[in-house]
């Protein structure tokens, strides 16, 4: 059987860029986040973006839910979670460590406006 080469095309939307884009810093914020989507789904997919790719470097994730949690006790939500659901395990604990600094949790009713100015501090206080 012939032997096959992979040629790969040229990426039209690059053409006569010169330097390499980079991802900039960002915030993620997932409403809901104590419940089930999240933790089956978004936490592991995220920690594994983390493990194959690196983040950016200042990327977070706000957590806004109605349960009270503190920011540990959600990180620990998360970490337990990733353990559950990962592709990939056992939990890399020096990826898991740069991973849970930038994970934040607001307590809030959805209906709660306060709540969300808060958000919006926190926000602006994670931008800065």
């Amino acid at each position: 059987m012939p032997q096959r080469s992979v040629v790969e095309a040229p990426n039209p939307l690059r053409e006569g860029l010169r330097i390499k884009q980079s991802v900039e810093p960002c915030v993620m914020v997932i409403f809901g986040a104590t419940g089930d989507l999240t933790h089956r789904k978004l936490l592991p997919a995220l920690y594994n973006l983390a493990l194959e790719h690196p983040l950016p470097a200042g990327f977070s994730i706000v957590g806004f839910a109605r349960r009270h949690y503190s920011d540990e006790e959600f990180r620990q939500q998360a970490l337990e979670s990733i353990n559950a659901y990962s592709r990939q395990k056992p939990v890399n604990l020096q990826v898991w460590d740069s991973f849970a600094a930038g994970i934040r949790y607001l307590q809030s009713d959805f209906h709660e406006p306060e709540g969300y100015e808060r958000l919006n501090n926190l926000l602006n206080a994670l931008d800065h």
